[in-house]
């Protein structure tokens, strides 16, 4: 069948670009935009996908009486790296075993503060809004979205009663402390699918206090989105029209335990929970089933995004694997409907090449910021670029944010 987002030595040229690594058009158009003075003009620049680092604090003072004995504890290393423990659990590894990964990640800053974060601690944790809105300023960023860092994984704790308890703790501290700054940062409501129904009821709540989006992930435990159960998450997100964020997590069943090494395991547990996530959305008839429900993917590059669509187009086209079934058309038709987002980040060399396969409507620019894996300064680098028109870049950096969230 015809690759329906181009040729397919286009589709290769994007395959080869990602597997050589930075190409030096990145490297050159970041070296570039740092010496631009760039002053905003009239357009507004919407990050999609900021985050902050939560404390014990939030959970001390919002975890509900019956529930506070469980709440999340942060724990220190002898180095100084604080790490969380919940429901006696903790994905922390002692830094001296082999590929245990970067320590303190997910926590906020102890003893041993990360300054590969680039922030400080009152910005990192929300705790100092001055702070924060300062370095939106020197990011270029008029509008932060924020999403947890911890709380990430939130959808892969078994106990899902608890893991509610703790999100709406969250979600409190969160909506209370963006509301002080209600024209430069917005909440993102966090829920545990692992107890359907609790999720329903906290999306009702979220919604009267006025929240804009949820998130969950990829993946709830060994459960996948479109799963039966869920049906009542759904319904009520559909009822009250909240749009869902599908974000990174590192859970995905078996895959997470599969590498003993962080590096490995970070490559691929870290993408399978979006490509399941869109999956689900795409070819279970989903979004057929609930008419106003909006998903975006996030944090999962956007370079397997148009080979993991062909691939589910290949196997609709097929009539030995049934896709009728499920849905009526191909996959990729639901990319056409306004209704299915993607973060951007701005610095990716293919990012052109992959709008122009896939759709200019689909991708909203997204900072990571303040995570120390991210590169600073991306929202200028993506407003200089050249390789994207001028209209397009406003699209990334602003209106399929306003789109998505509603604004």
């Amino acid at each position: 069948m015809p690759y329906r987002f181009g040729s397919r030595s286009d589709f290769q040229t994007i395959v080869t670009a990602t597997a050589t690594g930075v190409p030096k058009y990145a490297r050159a158009v970041h070296e570039q935009s740092t010496e631009v003075n760039w002053e905003r003009d009239s357009d507004m620049i919407i990050d999609g996908d900021g985050h902050f680092f939560e404390t014990e604090e939030l959970f001390d003072k919002y975890m509900e009486p019956s529930l506070r004995n469980y709440r999340p504890r942060l724990l220190a290393d002898e180095q100084g790296h604080n790490f969380w423990v919940v429901d006696g659990q903790t994905s922390y590894k002692r830094p001296t075993i082999k590929g245990a990964g970067a320590p303190g990640t997910a926590a906020p800053p102890g003893k041993a503060l990360q300054s590969a974060r680039r922030a400080t601690p009152g910005s990192q944790t929300l705790t100092n809004l001055k702070e924060r809105l300062d370095d939106l300023d020197r990011e270029a960023i008029d509008l932060q979205f924020i999403y947890p860092s911890f709380l990430l994984h939130a959808n892969a704790w078994p106990d899902g009663m608890l893991a509610n308890g703790i999100c709406r703790a969250y979600n409190t501290w969160l909506n209370q402390a963006c509301n002080q700054a209600p024209d430069r940062l917005r909440a993102v409501g966090v829920v545990s699918l692992m107890d359907p129904d609790g999720a329903a009821k906290e999306i009702a709540r979220l919604h009267d206090m006025g929240v804009m989006a949820v998130m969950i992930n990829g993946t709830a435990g060994a459960r996948r989105l479109d799963h039966p159960e869920h049906d009542v998450f759904f319904a009520e997100c559909d009822r009250v029209k909240m749009p869902i964020a599908v974000h990174f997590s590192l859970q995905f069943p078996f895959v997470d335990t599969l590498f003993e090494h962080h590096f490995p395991n970070r490559v691929l547990a870290g993408i399978f929970p979006i490509m399941a996530g869109l999956t689900s959305v795409l070819c279970s008839g989903l979004l057929d089933r609930y008419k106003n429900l909006k998903f975006a993917f996030l944090e999962g590059g956007i370079s397997w995004v148009p080979a993991h669509v062909e691939r589910m187009d290949d196997h609709f086209d097929n009539p030995r694997y049934g896709a009728k079934d499920l849905i009526s058309h191909p996959p990729s038709d639901y990319l056409k409907t306004g209704r299915v987002f993607f973060g951007c980040e701005g610095n990716e060399s293919i990012l052109g090449k992959i709008i122009s396969e896939v759709g200019e409507d689909l991708f909203m620019f997204s900072s990571d910021y303040p995570h120390a894996d991210r590169t600073e300064g991306t929202a200028t680098i993506l407003k200089n670029r050249s390789d994207i028109a001028a209209p397009v870049r406003k699209k990334l950096l602003e209106d399929n944010a306003r789109h998505f969230y509603g604004l």
